[in-house]
């Protein structure tokens, strides 16, 4: 079963703005300025132990889902280090022990001489409607290719994988909204679609909204450079909040997701899943 794991509202983090554009928006991790902490590369908070149980359970029940290749063992320990440093938690430099003891699932991409970087190690137990296996291999722009305006990930390619793996730590959030809370949305895998939220919010009569039936989804995406071992690390710890919830944190922001929403290319809500709820979601933001 997919674990559902949920992060308080006030928590998640918040980067919708308009008009919508898939772009790699990364920023550096900086050093800390002013008094104020820097990003972290990794978030380590009070579902810690949730988190290795939903991991546990995915790598026992579905382990042909969420690993595959073979990790270095200096990567490994590159990895282990870091995340001692930072959280002060100490974890086995072991690729299973890594998987469950680490909230963030990760990717090892080799920087290959005349091929650039590619994926040869993935453990990821919590993808967001997308299937590890078939990414094993790949370099950025073929790992990018099924998505749609896709443009200008594809333009900024090289100097995106150059800034992120060579240089320096870079951290993103990708949002999205599910009709589902489970944390492990594999594509194989039968779970809430939007038919079943649009069915749920008709069945509850007059008061029904599809907005009560929306989990809101964070990917927290952080890099690793390993230019000694001509490797870097991809990071993704995945968030997800009850919509509802997250739009009560601070007013304004139903109004700033209508509007992104709005903007959203048809390929792009078609690529989401989201052509039947689009209209609807936009009208009960706006009515919010």
């Amino acid at each position: 079963m997919s674990p559902t794991v949920l992060t308080p509202a006030a928590d998640m983090p918040w980067s919708v703005g308009a008009p919508f554009r898939m772009r790699p928006g990364l920023s550096r991790l900086s050093p800390a300025e002013a008094g104020v902490a820097p990003p972290a590369l990794f978030v380590r908070d009070a579902l810690a132990a949730a988190y290795a149980d939903g991991k546990r359970a995915v790598l026992q029940a579905r382990p042909h889902r969420a690993s595959f290749g073979e990790a270095d063992p200096a990567v490994l320990q590159a990895i282990a280090g870091a995340y001692a440093a930072q959280t002060g938690v100490a974890i086995a430099p072991d690729a299973r022990a890594l998987a469950e003891g680490m909230q963030e699932d990760f990717v090892v991409l080799h920087d290959e001489p005349g091929d650039g970087f590619r994926a040869r190690f993935l453990s990821v137990c919590f993808p967001s409607n997308w299937n590890p296996a078939e990414k094993l291999g790949l370099d950025f722009s073929a790992i990018h290719a099924p998505v749609a305006d896709n443009a200008l990930l594809q333009a900024g390619a090289r100097g995106i994988v150059d800034m992120a793996f060579r240089q320096a730590p870079m951290l993103r959030h990708v949002w999205l909204l599910t009709p589902n809370g489970d944390l492990a949305q594999h594509p194989e895998t039968r779970r809430a679609r939007w038919e079943d939220a649009l069915a749920a919010a008709d069945a509850a009569g007059a008061t029904g909204r599809l907005l009560d039936q929306v989990f809101f989804r964070v990917e927290r995406q952080t890099t690793l450079p390993l230019p000694a071992l001509r490797r870097g690390v991809f990071f993704i710890r995945v968030m997800v909040a009850p919509l509802a919830e997250v739009l009560a944190v601070a007013p304004g922001r139903a109004a700033e997701l209508a509007e992104a929403l709005a903007s959203m290319s048809e390929a792009v809500v078609a690529y989401r899943g989201m052509t039947a709820v689009r209209a609807r979601l936009c009208a009960e933001l706006r009515s919010s």
